[in-house]
């Protein structure tokens, strides 16, 4: 279980009566918008890493995989607190990356680690236990299983006379929901993205076909998609230089005429595109899987910061809006899609030939963010009692939802008020 008490970045304010190392109990909902320049947001393997579109609309899309791969890959390069992990720096308590690249999750299921975690918190609970039979107690007290330092198994002894062994059986069977509670508690407080966003480890290992081995995380993310049609990009490219002498003779082979240490290769990309996405947060898995205040400040601020190291030749994305909606209750105040209407970005386009075309352009085509224009949302919202959700405060004070703002780089519309 994390523990810590002290938030690194204070991008949300713990409610009174709570501490950052307690579960986060207010549902959430956060609208997410970035934007991608001449380069390819996220490539699909089957059409040779072209960028995603629907097909019917031609809007780009990425997938929710592809973002929380960038909330890994933010705590491989950096501890919670924001300061730079050196190559041999092991991970700081809590805040290890389960699904990393090369990974046989198996032998991480496996692990010491794992195991030792799963017995202390077995112990644990076996420790505050008084309603145990006194036959019960007295066959634990007779260390019947192998509860050692670096091993977690509840099965019987060897050597044991036939009724020792099946009193021991019968115990370790009715222990063996607790043990896979156990481990999987274990490889949420080992592991940040299984805490965050839950896991399927009922393949192999020690939760193999429990139903603890399906863990369901507090975060969960929609695909983003482009509000408007994305430009595809197709660039050919060369290198001077191959790579092995079989690739050189290869190449002397299909193209004498040329250079033979001259290969080529393609790009893929999109001209411009501004995706948005949607990520919901639930109370009721994150007092499952042990996800707390301490790690929701955590995981905005790497939301915030996730694509500054992520730029590549081929790749740079910008985030220029994150709004977050806390509700005042675990089940929600107000339905999602009525707060996620509240942050209204739209397109600037005027009509060419009877058809919307953007300024910058002339075509249906956008090129930069300048394109755009939006509302950022109020601070707070009430609920009326037919439903509606108002911004400000009720006759009686009170508003239920919070909206923090937490970035905004999208052009104001003209009627509009600054964040």
């Amino acid at each position: 279980m994390n523990t810590n008490t002290q938030l690194h970045h204070n991008l949300i304010v713990v409610p009174p009566g709570k501490q950052a190392a307690n579960p986060v109990a207010e549902r959430h909902e956060l609208v997410l918008l970035f934007d991608c320049a001449k380069s390819n947001p996220n490539g699909d393997p089957d059409t040779g890493n072209m960028p995603r579109v629907q097909p019917d609309s031609l809007k780009g899309l990425v997938t929710d995989v592809c973002l929380k791969r960038k909330i890994r890959n933010f705590f491989s390069l950096n501890r919670p607190d924001g300061t730079p992990r050196g190559e041999d720096d092991p991970s700081p308590p809590s805040y290890a990356v389960f699904i990393r690249e090369s990974a046989v999750l198996q032998q991480t299921l496996e692990s010491s680690e794992v195991r030792k975690q799963a017995k202390q918190l077995f112990n644990t609970w076996l420790a505050v236990q008084t309603d145990l039979g006194a036959k019960a107690r007295e066959l634990l007290d007779e260390k019947l299983f192998d509860l050692t330092e670096d091993s977690f198994d509840l099965k019987a002894k060897p050597g044991l006379k036939d009724a020792k062994k099946k009193e021991a059986e019968k115990l370790a069977k009715d222990f063996t929901e607790r043990k896979d509670r156990c481990f999987r508690d274990a490889l949420c407080d080992l592991f940040f993205d299984i805490r965050f966003f839950g896991a399927v480890v009922s393949t192999e290992g020690p939760l193999k076909e429990s139903f603890y081995g399906q863990v369901r995380g507090p975060l969960q993310f929609t695909f983003a998609e482009s509000l408007d049609k994305a430009l595809p990009l197709d660039a050919t490219i060369t290198r001077c230089a191959v790579a092995s002498e079989k690739e050189k003779k290869q190449a002397e082979g299909e193209a004498a005429e040329s250079s033979a240490n001259r290969t080529m290769g393609r790009k893929h990309g999109i001209d411009y595109g501004l995706y948005r996405c949607h990520i919901h947060f639930s109370p009721a898995f994150a007092a499952k899987t042990g996800f707390t205040y301490y790690d929701l400040d955590n995981f905005l601020f790497a939301l915030v910061h996730m694509f500054d190291d992520d730029h590549a030749a081929g790749r740079h994305l910008r985030l220029v809006c994150l709004v977050d909606f806390q509700h005042q209750s675990a089940l929600g105040n107000a339905p999602a899609h009525k707060l996620f209407n509240l942050v209204d970005v739209h397109s600037r386009t005027e009509t060419k030939d009877g058809k919307p075309v953007f300024r910058s352009s002339g075509s249906e085509f956008p090129r930069s963010l300048e394109d755009y224009e939006g509302t950022p949302p109020a601070d707070e919202y009430h609920v009326t009692k037919a439903g509606e959700v108002k911004g400000g405060r009720n006759g009686e004070g009170v508003a239920v939802i919070k909206a923090k703002r937490l970035v905004w780089e999208i052009p104001l519309v003209s009627h509009g008020t600054a964040p």
